[in-house]
């Protein structure tokens, strides 16, 4: 079936979608985590500079990080792509809870220096609360 010019077909065009597809949503899912670890790693860089560390951190090509970063229309994303950038968040929460940790640590010392049975209720609410725990009373 041949179409004059100026005409359509509009059974073609009842399949396309109005909405986003899946794809769509995990490139903008992607292209979100991507620049939310970018700001938070580097917050002083500019954008061209987060994706250059980018590129040479997922060891991509620097085109290949600004498609997605950018969340490019015609950037498709590839699983392992996903898995990497889903391993760089996980290795930035392991980081934060050893970083809060540490912090808590220090706070500790700082309180059980001076009077450690005059602080340890404080320090026992101040880790729950810190780590996320619910606070145990006796």
């Amino acid at each position: 079936m041949f179409l004059k010019l100026g005409q359509r077909e509009d059974k073609k065009l009842d399949f396309q979608p109005n909405t986003k597809t899946e794809r769509d949503d995990m490139s903008a899912t992607a292209s979100a985590m991507l620049r939310d670890y970018a700001a938070d790693r580097w917050p002083t860089l500019n954008h061209k500079g987060r994706m250059s560390r980018l590129a040479y951190k997922l060891q991509w090509t620097f085109r290949r990080v600004r498609s997605i970063y950018q969340n490019e229309d015609r950037a498709r994303l590839r699983a392992d792509e996903l898995a990497a950038i889903q391993q760089l968040k996980a290795e930035e929460a392991a980081h934060e809870q050893r970083t809060l940790e540490a912090r808590i640590a220090s706070i500790e010392a700082l309180l059980f220096g001076s009077d450690p049975d005059f602080h340890s209720e404080q320090v026992a609410a101040f880790r729950s609360q810190a780590l996320g725990r619910s606070k145990v009373v006796d």
